[in-house]
């Protein structure tokens, strides 16, 4: 029972890890474009397939090539922004930029697919279904997964940082300046184009780092970023989609909750393919009694 309990432990605190790097990067675009971007999923995706193109052309361990899956990302959210939503800016309604972001989700989950057919036939490698194997690490004299050490020291450092870079620096005090309001941010002269590309790149590179630790944990296709989509947005719902804290916080409720949730279904002989339900069902709760989330509790905005 105590071993149940701890494995129960490791795995939500490895899925509140990964689902808070994704919620933070969705916040980001929400906070700054409002756009409901329902291909941050995807995001994710192409970070797995960095580190695993990576890991099969130099057969080494995916954890060395985070930083490549971190500046894909960095790529991708730049290229995404100036080439599909900056020519939008000012001209499309919100649900405009919801659509166009499902578009967007289309595109880019086919492209991964066309990307594995072809990685498949060059290197003659299985690209769905992709298992990552993971590590142990000796911490404290303990010996404990590499993926809840490597996770958790990678999520808190990036959430640091971020920290650290929207409030004692001059460009993250620029960003939250355009969060709050964005006219009178253009017109004291910050340059409100290159914030919002700056705040795609953050978002697609956070999810791309988190795609990395995906395979670790759970069997990975192309597919993948969509199938999670929801857990995403139900964290950042329930958090309060105005708050950065909020999401985090949500992402670890979320987590917890599918975790422990699934455990109970499977006792009582109830299929697994039930956990969508628990993010749904929280998603639907909150939108209906409490759209403010979590952050309305320390807001009075």
């Amino acid at each position: 029972m105590v071993g149940m309990a701890m494995d129960l432990l490791v795995d939500a605190v490895v899925y509140g890890n990964l689902l808070s790097l994704l919620s933070i990067g969705l916040s980001l675009t929400l906070l700054t474009t409002r756009v409901s971007n329902f291909a941050h999923g995807d995001f994710a995706t192409v970070g797995i397939y960095v580190a695993y193109t990576m890991s099969v052309l130099f057969g080494a361990n995916p954890y060395l090539f985070l930083p490549f899956s971190f500046v894909g990302g960095l790529l991708l959210g730049f290229l995404v922004y100036r080439v599909v939503f900056e020519p939008l800016r000012g001209k499309a309604s919100l649900v405009t930029l919801m659509i166009v972001s499902m578009a967007l989700d289309f595109i880019l989950r086919y492209s991964v697919q066309i990307y594995a057919d072809v990685l498949q036939r060059s290197l003659g490698v299985y690209t769905r279904g992709i298992v990552f194997k993971d590590v142990n690490v000796n911490f404290l004299g303990s010996t404990l997964p590499g993926l809840l050490v490597i996770s958790s020291a990678v999520a808190w450092l990036f959430l640091l940082l971020l920290y650290l870079f929207l409030y004692k620096t001059k460009v993250g005090i620029a960003m939250r300046a355009v969060i709050e309001n964005p006219s009178l941010s253009e017109a004291l002269g910050i340059n409100v184009k290159r914030v919002y590309a700056l705040s795609w790149m953050l978002s697609a590179s956070f999810a791309s780092v988190a795609g990395v630790f995906l395979p670790f944990r759970i069997t990975v296709n192309p597919d993948t970023g969509f199938s999670i989509l929801l857990s995403i947005f139900a964290a950042v719902t329930l958090g309060g989609l105005e708050s950065l804290l909020g999401s985090i916080v949500g992402a670890y409720i979320i987590a917890f909750s599918e975790t422990v949730g699934v455990y109970y279904l499977s006792q009582i002989g109830l299929s697994t393919a039930y956990r969508p339900a628990i993010s749904f069902i929280t998603l639907a709760l909150v939108l209906l009694l409490y759209p403010r989330g979590l952050a309305g509790l320390w807001s009075k905005r």
